[in-house]
């Protein structure tokens, strides 16, 4: 068989099989409860420099984004924190390599921390900071997330 024959029998193989009976529907998806989640942030500390101000802008937006694709379960509201631990950026050649080091607390709770360490081209260094930020800011929400459902379902446990 020639591969371009190959490729329209593969492509018409997927694009034919049948739907598992159980599988879920985007109609469906969609109505599903993910447990949204208002998450008021007290805090949201940045490094000391010039930058500073568009620094904390883009790192609430991101925060604020990450929030509303995580699934807190029951949690309906929360306070919590957040703050870059470090954020360095060192070029190395032609990599210019983005490190990030985030924490956060819920309030009354205990913290996390999510790092992460991205290299690319020094060119795009906006843009993958900026990536490199989303990248730890949705770490640290998901692990506030699970400890929040985690404190919610030892208390709902507790008033049982």
């Amino acid at each position: 068989m020639r591969p371009l024959g190959l490729a329209l029998a593969l492509t018409l193989a997927v694009t034919c099989a049948p739907v598992p009976a159980h599988a879920v529907t985007t109609q469906e998806h969609a109505s599903v409860d993910r447990g949204k989640a208002r998450v008021k942030w007290s805090r949201i500390d940045v490094p000391e420099g010039k930058d500073a101000a568009r620094l904390s802008a883009l790192l609430r937006k991101l925060l604020d984004k990450a929030v509303k694709q995580t699934d807190f379960g029951d949690v309906r509201a929360m306070t919590a924190s957040a703050r870059i631990v470090e954020l360095r950026a060192a070029k190395d050649g032609d990599v210019l390599r983005v490190t990030c080091s985030l924490s956060g607390k819920l309030e009354g709770g205990r913290g996390a921390r999510s790092k992460i360490s991205l290299g690319g081209d020094p060119n795009r260094a906006a843009e993958l900071e900026t990536e490199v930020l989303t990248m730890v800011a949705n770490g640290l929400v998901t692990r506030l997330a699970e400890m929040a459902r985690a404190q919610a379902e030892r208390e709902k446990k507790a008033a049982d």
